[in-house]
């Protein structure tokens, strides 16, 4: 007679993870050992040919994806300055006003999130003399962003604005922040501008 068995008294009921075909499984190494290799050749801190190389071959992925990373904030020169860049706004009637690009201080941490990009647009690219060729068009922009009113804008100036930062000591206090300026481009704005 065969022996009854008593049922197990509450036995959770095991959940089997669904198996991943082998082209998945090869196809999510592949992805995650190009993205280690793309970080890890953008962030090492050596300059050879070959690394350069690399760099250049990984640039658009990590740039369109928003994963480089500039470490020179940190070492081995940090930077001394803390700048950003704006805009004086004259409009056809005369008034003026100012336009400035996201400033992180000034912004909520979900805000900080969408607008970093802008900001390190302002300060890494657009207020260098190198990136001259950048600025109509962001004169351009600027100019559609003010152009919401009756009152169009007429000339936009673009302005650096800095300060110094002061070496840390002992005896350290926050110092109040002394603003320089100075304007490095100005553009006339056309009608077709603000299309």
């Amino acid at each position: 007679m065969p022996r009854k068995t008593q049922p197990a008294a509450h036995q959770p009921a095991q959940r089997s993870s669904p198996e991943l075909s082998c082209p998945a499984r090869i196809a999510i190494s592949a992805f995650l050992a190009f993205n280690l290799f793309a970080i890890v050749a953008w962030c090492a801190p050596l300059e050879s040919p070959l690394l350069t190389r690399c760099r250049d071959l990984v640039r658009p992925y990590l740039v369109f994806t928003g994963l480089f990373q500039k470490w020179d904030m940190f070492a081995p020169d940090p930077s001394k300055l803390n700048n950003f860049v704006g805009a004086a706004v004259t409009y056809h009637d005369g008034k003026r006003s100012l336009w400035t690009f996201p400033r992180m201080e000034n912004l909520g941490y979900t805000d900080k999130y969408f607008q970093e990009r802008y900001r390190k647009y302002a300060n890494d690219c657009l207020r260098l003399d190198m990136y001259s060729q950048l600025w109509p068009d962001a004169a351009r922009y600027i100019a559609r962003q003010n152009a919401g009113s009756g009152n169009p804008p007429a000339a936009i100036n673009l302005v650096r604005y800095w300060s110094i930062v002061p070496p840390p000591d002992s005896n350290w206090q926050e110092p109040a922040a002394t603003w320089n300026q100075h304007t490095f481009f100005h553009y006339d704005v056309v009608p077709g501008d603000l299309e």
